[in-house]
């Protein structure tokens, strides 16, 4: 029999079970076409046949990793051993029957291409057109045969004004319809298939034997423990023959298990390591979320911090992982819990978002939102601009420490994540709820950090909906000066802290700010030492990043010298030593410049 179609493999037989596989060239294009004729033909068999999925050569610990996709050349056969056998027999000579009925409905094809009504049909297509055209006709007939081949079924619709190239099924049911009645099931050859069964491998798979082997054991182990509990409860004695089997106490093996977890390898936790650590400390089921890369996990799961349950329930290690591990496989140990409290967490710092978006600065959307900006450009209002740079002081510029925002409808983001404009105020209908947010500070890996808000009474009780414990530094304060009091002396312990700013739309909270209504406790600032009283030059000054919109004198802060001149003024205004003169003047320039109507 020809094998040009397929390549079959040799059948392993295992405890009645048979297995197989079935490899298709290329063809041009037809080799998935027969690979899914095969496939049908084996629902006639009654055997199971599916397409394995193709080992991919990527990183599988990216973030962008495709999905494995199946191999639509080769099919995995499995199922009774003599089924299995007549399957592998007929799929050459079903292969062969389709592709002759195939060639029959090309020849009638070729035939109209030859004639008056062929040529006047392709009149305007040049000579690599009329193959694909014809490349194009016999893969739908092979389709169209392998469906209606030995299946009773009716033919699909073909419109008789479409053209010739597109009428492949209807030339196929004719072919088949000319061919007789087939019975699929008898193509075989049961000689050939008792060949194929004979020189099948039947060596013995042991990792069944093993498996069965263990569970006879600790089911035997079960009954045992079971007759020993139910005759101590009825007060009887245990047989004579039987040896009863020491079990440890729970505290032996606490102890025992303690001492393991002592004996593992000191290994140095990176900053990134040590995040997700503190992050599956915190899940109160001790997951790792998805986010985790597959070596960081590895890392963790050779130092015994993390361990790996598959869903049937056993325990392996990290390190054979191959794909990217799914969320709710990977929980932390007792060991990592221990290394987690002993581990200096990370710091993060959540500032409030604030209610002045940025705006387009030119072009026929002048003074509109601007659509898609980046969470850290996005807010421009100098409330918002003031916890920004106390931010970037605590954390060094995010060097040691992550800087976040906490959006009233996005929850918390990152700062180069692009969010859309919006005018919502925390506490309004569609405020973030407190499932999302302990959903993204998890996939974040902020969960157990040591978390610092900045931002009123509304964005503290948010917070509090992720965190137990936390620092809120406005918690006590007076009002809007006293928080931007706080705010200059973290990031500049020399500049006072303005007395006008115009502040957002959306930071009326001068009576969310009730010390008393503060459900965590405030934290203390701690001055920063500065040589020779100078500032900190931050790494990402907020002053650097680039606007939509120009800066208002509203949001630009008052210099130290115009501010000492306005004192010595007083509050009747900026006067020097010849005053009268010079308000007379400026007077005199006033109603110069005063014309009333009608002259």
């Amino acid at each position: 029999m020809s094998a040009e179609h397929v390549t079959r493999t040799r059948i392993a037989v295992d405890r009645g079970h048979a297995e197989a596989g079935l490899d298709f060239d290329r063809a041009a294009g037809k080799g998935k076409a027969r690979a899914a004729a095969a496939r049908r033909l084996a629902v006639i068999y009654r055997v199971t046949a599916r397409h394995p999925y193709r080992t991919l050569h990527y990183n599988p610990a990216g973030s962008e990793a495709p999905e494995p996709t199946p191999d639509e050349l080769r099919l995995d056969v499995s199922g009774d051993p003599e089924r299995v056998a007549r399957y592998l027999s007929a799929v050459p000579r079903y292969l062969a029957r389709v592709e002759a009925l195939t060639t029959k409905a090309a020849r009638a094809y070729g035939r109209w291409a030859r004639s008056a009504a062929g040529e006047n049909a392709l009149e305007y297509v040049d000579a690599g057109g009329a193959r694909a055209y014809a490349r194009r006709f016999r893969a739908d007939a092979f389709s169209a045969v392998a469906d209606c081949f030995g299946i009773s079924s009716l033919p699909r619709y073909v419109d008789p004004a479409a053209p010739m190239w597109d009428q492949a099924a209807r030339i196929a049911w004719d072919v088949v319809k000319a061919e007789g009645p087939v019975s699929l099931y008898a193509m075989h050859d049961e000689d050939e298939a008792e060949e194929l069964l004979a020189a099948a491998d039947r060596t013995p798979d042991p990792a069944p034997e093993a498996f069965e082997r263990e569970l006879a054991e600790l089911r035997a182990a079960e009954s045992r423990r079971s007759a020993r509990l139910f005759a101590a409860l009825d007060g009887e004695e245990l047989p004579a023959d039987e040896t009863p089997v020491e079990e440890a106490a729970a505290e032996d093996v606490v102890e025992d298990q303690d001492q393991e977890d002592e004996e593992l390898p000191a290994v140095e936790l990176t900053p990134v390591q040590r995040r997700w650590l503190h992050t599956a400390a915190a899940h109160p089921e001790g997951f790792l979320p998805s986010a985790v890369n597959l070596r960081t996990a590895r890392v963790l799961g050779a130092a015994g911090l993390i361990a790996w349950t598959r869903p049937e329930g056993r325990t392996v290690p990290v390190a054979e992982a191959v794909w990217k591990l799914d969320p709710g496989e990977v929980r932390i140990t007792r060991a990592g819990r221990r290394r987690a409290a002993a581990e200096e967490r990370e710091r993060v710092v959540i500032v409030a978002c604030g209610g002045r978006k940025a705006v387009y600065a030119d072009g026929i959307r002048k003074g509109q939102p601007v659509i898609g900006e980046r969470a850290g450009a996005l807010y421009v209002g100098s409330y918002h601009r003031a916890m920004r740079r106390a931010a970037d002081a605590l954390t060094h510029g995010g060097r040691t420490g992550r800087v976040l925002i906490l959006s009233a409808k996005y929850g918390l983001v990152e700062l180069s994540q692009h969010l859309l404009n919006y005018d919502l105020k925390a506490g309004d209908p569609g405020t973030v709820d407190g499932e999302t947010l302990r959903r993204q500070a998890h996939e974040l890996g902020i969960s157990g950090a040591a978390v610092t808000v900045l931002g009123g009474r509304a964005y503290v009780e948010l917070a509090a909906e992720v965190w137990d414990e936390f620092a809120a530094l406005f918690a006590g304060a007076r009002g809007i000066g006293d928080q931007l009091a706080r705010c200059a002396a973290i990031y500049d312990q020399d500049r006072a802290a303005p007395e006008d700013v115009v502040e957002d739309q959306d930071q009326e909270d001068e009576e969310l700010l009730d010390s008393s209504a503060a459900p965590v406790r405030a934290a203390e600032l701690v001055p920063v030492a500065r040589p020779h009283g100078r500032s900190r030059r931050l790494s990402r000054p907020l002053s650097a990043v680039r606007l939509s919109s120009a800066v208002t004198c509203a949001d630009a802060a008052v210099p130290l010298s115009l501010r000492a001149a306005r004192q010595a003024a007083g509050p009747a205004g900026a006067r020097t030593a010849d005053g009268p003169r010079n308000r007379a003047a400026a007077d005199g320039r006033r109603h110069a410049g005063h014309r009333p109507p009608g002259r």
